[in-house]
């Protein structure tokens, strides 16, 4: 199977590790770094070169941390015809009960327990833990080993620093700084 990932920076050579357990023919879409070849795989354009590609390519991944941005180009990319694609680590926990929106990417050691809802678009990294009926809305992300308690609640492009425990509703576009404890 074919995918497209945007970016080949930190987080896209991280998601590729996730989408070659899946994937047999992936290449990169990257501004910056068209015509060089990152960890075994080639850039072979940049943002201009999207809709053309969509002859050759039918799945796509955004693997771009800004939030927002992240929104725009999944936007663009429905827009043009493409499947957006999860990236799910198959060294990840999921419940059946969970629900996971479209665009995200679940990467290792993650445990999303029953009944929790990730929306669309979010990043949801390495050690972290999402536990039953948490709420993580779209375009948001929850970096490396931190706890989303029951209950709690991350509204639109909420970011969520390294080590955090988050117990209470998060306003939109909030950034919390690693460490922080939020309950």
């Amino acid at each position: 199977m074919d995918l497209i990932i945007v970016g080949a920076g930190g987080h896209g050579r991280c998601c590729l590790d996730i989408a070659r357990e899946i994937y047999d023919d992936i290449v990169f879409l990257d501004d910056g770094l068209v015509g060089k070849t990152i960890n075994d795989c080639k850039v072979i354009g940049g943002m201009k070169d999207i809709q053309v590609l969509r002859e050759k390519y039918s799945n796509i991944f955004i693997a771009i941390g800004n939030n927002k941005l992240r929104e725009e180009l999944i936007t663009q990319a429905q827009e043009i015809g493409f499947n957006i694609v999860n990236l799910i680590s198959n060294k990840s926990i999921i419940s059946n009960y969970a629900k996971i929106g479209q665009g995200c990417v679940i990467f290792p050691n993650v445990v999303i327990e029953p009944n929790s809802t990730i929306g669309d678009g979010c990043v949801i990294c390495a050690n972290s833990v999402i536990n039953h009926d948490a709420f993580i809305a779209d375009y948001s992300l929850v970096n490396s080993s931190s706890v989303i308690r029951p209950t709690a609640l991350l509204n639109k492009y909420s970011h969520i620093g390294c080590r955090c425990l988050i117990g209470k509703e998060i306003e939109e576009a909030s950034s919390i700084e690693d460490g922080k404890v939020v309950i």
